[in-house]
């Protein structure tokens, strides 16, 4: 008997864990020109952890900046412990202004799939936060050298036909 309710506390307890981890899907950046996309969370209750996964993807190597934000109408309705990382790339950083706090990470990221992950733990009831991802696609190092070496072609040419008016 003991063993049974030691199983299904086990059960439960897995349950509860698995049922406050959401995954986000932001989708696909267009690599065509600058792009954002945005979602907001879930609306947690009070005292409920958050624990989710943000997903975006870039098909081109971009300089990137994520950001969540959260904005409440009196400080104890703040996210405790409010926090993210860019998987693999590093810790956002945290701010407070008045009554929102804000995560935020910016960089140059290859082509790709990332995650963020945020934690913290909601304060009120019907707590909810937004994410948003941009990117302006970098142009490739082969764009850089064919340019450069299309400019070194002008510049030969150039040279000759001066050389050839001063003959």
């Amino acid at each position: 008997m003991k063993l049974k309710l030691l199983v299904a506390g086990v059960i439960f307890a897995a349950t509860s864990l698995s049922a406050s981890a959401t995954d986000y899907s932001l989708g696909i950046l267009d690599d065509t020109g600058f792009d954002t996309l945005a979602l907001s969370s879930l609306k947690y209750t009070a005292g409920q952890v958050i624990d989710d996964n943000w997903t975006f993807k870039l098909t081109a190597p971009s300089a990137t900046s994520f950001g969540s934000q959260q904005t409440f109408a009196v400080l104890d309705g703040a996210i405790t412990n409010f926090a993210g990382t860019l998987v693999g790339q590093g810790p956002l950083s945290w701010a407070l202004n008045g009554q929102t706090q804000s995560l935020a990470w910016n960089g140059v990221l290859a082509a790709g799939t990332y995650t963020v992950h945020i934690t913290g733990t909601a304060a009120l009831n019907r707590t909810q936060y937004q994410s948003t991802v941009s990117a302006l696609p970098v142009p490739e190092p082969e764009t850089y050298g064919m340019m450069l070496g299309g400019l070194a072609l002008v510049g030969v040419v150039a040279a000759r036909r001066k050389a050839k008016q001063a003959a």
